[in-house]
């Protein structure tokens, strides 16, 4: 049989390595929390982006608006496999 000093160390050892396994979750909670909160930075940081570009192209589409109002386009300066219809609308 076990004597009480030997009972003592076990439970003590068993107290370690509980204390050890709850801090080893608790990490792993955190890295996961971390990493979740990187991935909607980066999901931020492109929506941001995107929108920059939509931005961006609706400015380019009404300098092209302005460049073609009041002009004729000749459908054969096209390649084939495009086709473009503008419609310039003065109240823009």
């Amino acid at each position: 049989m076990m004597n009480e000093d030997s009972k003592k160390r076990l439970k003590a050892m068993a107290e370690a390595v509980a204390k050890l396994m709850k801090e080893q979750d608790e990490q792993k909670a955190r890295e996961t929390a971390e990493a979740e909160d990187d991935d909607m930075d980066l999901a931020a940081d492109m929506l941001m982006e995107a929108a920059n570009l939509i931005e961006d192209a609706a400015d380019l589409l009404v300098q092209v608006s302005f460049l073609l109002r009041d002009k004729d386009i000749e459908a054969d300066s096209c390649f084939p496999c495009c086709v473009v219809e503008v419609n310039c609308d003065d109240e823009l």
